[in-house]
């Protein structure tokens, strides 16, 4: 069967039967709610996770959801973010181990997170505190950094002699240093301080010296969300802030020290407008370079464009990309060539011949959630052995969601479950979670095994490119790579 007919029959069957019984093959979630959870977004490869703080570690996947106990580890080239169920986010950067140690939903909306991290740098951009007694907190070996809203970067670095530096940086708000060798040091926007094994906490913060920085507003009326050279976003109000150093305040954002590179853009209007993007490259306040980006917009229209920061001396923004309309936001989010036209099959298809012949390039595939509707609405209709009706699937940060009615000969029952994907070894793999379905007879138990089992394996062993990453956003999904 070809590549296209199976990766579209494992989204169809894989979904169909997840809520169709085959949870009695699959370990069951831990019971992980995503309303006091936090999910995992994979911006490179070689992430792994632990839970409840024991057992072996194992591969991370987009869509996870973390709770109390749970660790996660990048590798040298792993980096991932963490988002709250409150909207707040901690960036886990290359050769860094954080643990969730609480992670609780209070009365009210408040929220309760503290985070030991033993090793490497992370950023954390925190939401406001809804309650007086909620906390997010960063606790290292040496000390501890509280806030109640604000952005700040941790680092945590062994010295040659094995003891441990611990640096803080204050993007915005104000953090409260407690060390445990005693003393407590305020830390300011733009600024920073350390505090080591064995010592007190300094007496008062260092300014940070003029960081480069960029500045991108977009005009009234429209909303837009970048896309960095490492795959993570940030944007607009209501956007995820992904981006190391991003701070979010309506339609402008702030990129302390960003990498240099290619920076996608995705803007949309609220109505019908003349849209405007200035991206400015700064250092400490003084602009070194800008660049406006201005195209009538229609309700709804979703554009995508690109520009390319460069960090020499002066600071750059290069001109933008021809603009282009696109049908999703993974559109906008996929790198390289981006297939995301015709129907699921005549893309994959597409992927398929393009891998042939290009090969060491970077592609995106991309499936929004209506599509994977009206996919499983086909299968469905040309296969009426299966035993299924009523299937639905949403799609978010945290994966894919499946509802259903199983239909069996000892009656109907609703079904549900959700599942995770990313790269593991280069491949896309999948896993089920969270699963809930009635009684189910074994017949329909073995269907399901071996449909996910054969469809899964030949996926994973025939996809035309290396799968570096995947994007889950609201209603959509993007898959990343590099051809062979």
């Amino acid at each position: 069967m070809k590549l296209s007919k199976r990766l579209v029959a494992v989204l169809v069957i894989l979904l169909i039967f997840v809520g169709g019984g085959a949870y009695l093959y699959f370990p069951r979630g831990a019971g992980v709610d995503v309303s006091v959870a936090a999910a995992l977004s994979i911006l490179n490869t070689d992430i792994t996770a632990q839970r409840g703080g024991a057992g072996d570690f194992g591969p991370a996947l987009d869509g996870d959801l973390y709770k109390t106990g749970d660790v996660v580890k990048s590798s040298q080239n792993g980096r991932a973010v963490l988002t709250f169920f409150d909207g707040s986010s901690l960036t886990v950067d290359p050769g860094s181990l954080v643990k969730v140690t609480t992670l609780n939903r209070l009365e009210g909306g408040g929220i309760q997170v503290t985070i030991e991290q033993t090793l490497g740098r992370t950023w954390a951009s925190v939401q406001k505190l809804k309650t007086a007694d909620s906390k997010f907190e960063v606790k290292t070996p040496t000390s501890t950094a509280a806030v109640r809203g604000t952005a700040f970067v941790t680092n945590v670095q062994q010295q040659p002699d094995g003891t441990l530096k611990v640096s803080y940086e204050a993007d915005d708000g104000q953090l409260l240093i407690s060390a445990v060798a005693g003393g407590t040091t305020t830390v300011n926007a733009n600024q920073t301080t350390e505090v080591g094994t064995n010592q007190p906490a300094p007496a008062n913060a260092t300014p940070l010296p003029p960081q480069p920085g960029l500045r991108v507003t977009s005009s009234a009326n429209t909303g837009f969300a970048l896309t960095g050279p490492g795959g993570a976003t940030c944007g607009s109000q209501g956007n995820k802030t992904e981006i190391f150093g991003c701070l979010q305040n309506g339609n402008v954002i702030t990129i302390r020290n960003p990498d240099a590179g290619r920076y996608g853009v995705l803007m949309t209007a609220a109505a019908q407008t003349n849209g405007t993007l200035t991206v400015e490259a700064l250092r400490g306040t003084t602009v070194e370079g800008t660049r406006t980006f201005t195209r009538p917009f229609n309700l709804g229209d979703l554009v995508r464009t690109a520009f390319v920061y460069g960090t020499g001396t002066p600071l750059t923004v290069g001109t933008f990309d021809p603009a282009e309309l696109v049908t999703s936001v993974c559109g906008a989010v996929g790198t390289g060539r981006v297939f995301s036209g015709g129907t699921l099959s005549e893309r994959t298809a597409a992927v398929q011949a393009f891998g042939q012949t290009q090969h060491g390039a970077d592609v995106a595939l991309v499936a929004t959630e209506a599509e994977l509707n009206a996919e499983i609405a086909r299968n469905l209709a040309a296969q009426t052995s299966y035993p299924v009706r009523d299937v639905h699937v949403t799609v978010d940060p945290a994966g894919l969601h499946a509802t259903a009615q199983l239909v069996t000969p000892i009656g109907s029952f609703s079904a549900s479950g959700d599942v995770s994907m990313g790269p593991v070894n280069g491949k896309l793999v999948f896993k089920v979670r969270n699963l809930s379905a009635g009684p189910v007879p074994a017949a329909i138990l073995d269907q399901a095994q071996a449909a996910i089992d054969q469809n899964a394996g030949a996926v994973a062993d025939a996809f035309p490119f290396t799968v570096r990453q995947v994007a889950l956003r609201t209603g959509c999904f993007a898959v990343m790579g590099q051809t062979r």
